[in-house]
């Protein structure tokens, strides 16, 4: 379920990014490459969560 919420949000905020730098640079905003972004981000994500659960990271002990 994170990853569903963090491919919203990527998404979300890809095509904020997106949209708000072509209008500044007055090029032809691309929905589908800030879609694409997006993805790349949710995947990047999740790559790095996995990483961290290999490492152990995850699994500090929590402090009371």
């Amino acid at each position: 379920m994170r990853y569903v919420v963090t491919l919203f949000w990527a998404i979300l905020l890809s095509n904020t990014a997106v949209f708000i730098i072509s209008a500044v640079d007055g090029v032809e905003y691309n929905a589908m490459i800030a879609t694409g972004f997006g993805v790349i981000i949710t995947i990047f994500v999740a790559l790095l969560d996995v990483m961290n659960q290999d490492m152990g990271i995850s699994d500090v002990a929590q402090e009371k």
